[in-house]
């Protein structure tokens, strides 16, 4: 007794007061894992919607390599491809569906980790982020060079320290880029906000100095090598040919001819068909449809993302509410409408 008294001295209320505090918070610890556990159950049955087989396209683009010499988008079947024997379908498929569970899961553990539900209290913004479409457009994705690119991603934002993690950035984009330049579009803007909260939380002048240029020199090598590998990597006619035979004679599933053409693309074809696809009549209606699948998604993360700002972060780092919303909203370059599947 008289230890209890002792702790609830300091209760306005007394013993009364101390027992209302510990009840709210057991409840407010109760409602955070019903909706931990309410997001992964809805996120189950959202990837479960979604998922599919690895398609012809995902294969076929999965068997391009360097046999030819440089070309783009063919880092990953040169070094996975290779290693793994992804020429086989069954292997192919087992590989990319285990990319994907695994981009599930180092999702889940980058929200716990930043302790979202406890930021963001009582967790109900997960619960809507993993019952929304984006999940299941994600599962979707099965196959697709997409689930890499997302890995490559996330795995810096583990790494705490600005120097490391740019460091393990620029790696990422090295490999991002050539396994497909979507990265540049979709993702490098994330690692490049990342490195530039180093900024705004660096403790010695050195290290926010160290954010700023790192930041800035990750964007450049990012355009650097995607200028490159669109100017200095396209697929000759001949080498088409001769890579689309050695793909064949590997492969135990029909390719996708399609990719092929595409492969043969220059940049100046790509825009000349990009320009003939935005003129068709059908185009306003896609998009209209595609704003009306992602933007609520968009919309709520961006809000959350900001409200969780602005109570973090001093108002004098406000510009990286901009570049925070430019990361959040980067990944939508993968909707846009291209003239090929990517």
């Amino acid at each position: 007794m008289n230890e209890r008294h002792t702790v609830c001295d300091d209760c306005p209320d007394g013993d009364a007061g101390c027992e209302s505090t510990a009840s709210k918070a057991a409840l407010a610890l109760s409602g955070q894992r019903f909706w931990i556990w309410t997001a992964v159950g809805l996120g189950i049955v959202a990837v479960a919607k979604g998922i599919r087989e690895p398609n012809a396209w995902a294969y076929t683009q999965a068997q391009l390599d360097y046999s030819t010499g440089l070309i783009r988008r063919g880092f990953f079947g040169a070094t996975l491809g290779h290693l793994l024997q992804l020429n086989l379908y069954g292997h192919f498929a087992v590989v990319a569906t285990a990319l994907l569970l695994l981009l599930m899961a180092l999702l889940a553990l980058l929200a716990r980790s930043s302790k979202l539900a406890e930021r963001m209290p009582p967790g109900e913004l997960l619960a809507v982020y993993a019952s929304s479409y984006s999940v299941s457009y994600l599962a979707h994705l099965n196959g697709y060079s997409d689930i890499p690119l997302a890995l490559l991603c996330v795995g810096p934002l583990f790494v705490r320290r600005t120097g490391w993690r740019l460091a393990a950035a620029a790696c990422a984009t090295v490999m991002g880029i050539l396994i497909h330049e979507q990265f540049f579009f979709a993702f490098l803007p994330l690692l490049a906000v990342s490195i530039l909260f180093g900024a705004a939380t660096g403790k010695t002048a050195a290290e926010r100095r160290l954010a700023w240029i790192g930041g800035v020199l990750l964007v450049v090598l990012g355009l650097g090598m995607t200028t490159y590998l669109a100017r200095h990597a396209s697929v000759s006619v001949a080498q088409n040919q001769q890579l689309r035979q050695s793909i064949a004679l590997k492969a135990d599933q029909p390719l996708d001819p399609e990719l092929f053409k595409v492969m043969a693309f220059t940049s100046g074809k790509n825009l000349e068909t990009m320009m003939t696809v935005w003129r068709r009549p059908t185009y306003l209606l896609g998009q209209i449809e595609g704003l009306l699948l992602f933007v609520p998604t968009a919309a709520l993360l961006s809000w959350a993302t900001l409200l969780l700002l602005r109570r973090c972060m001093p108002e004098k780092h406000r510009w990286l509410y901009a570049g925070v919303l430019l990361a959040t909203l980067a990944p939508l370059s993968l909707h846009l409408p291209m003239p090929i599947p990517l």
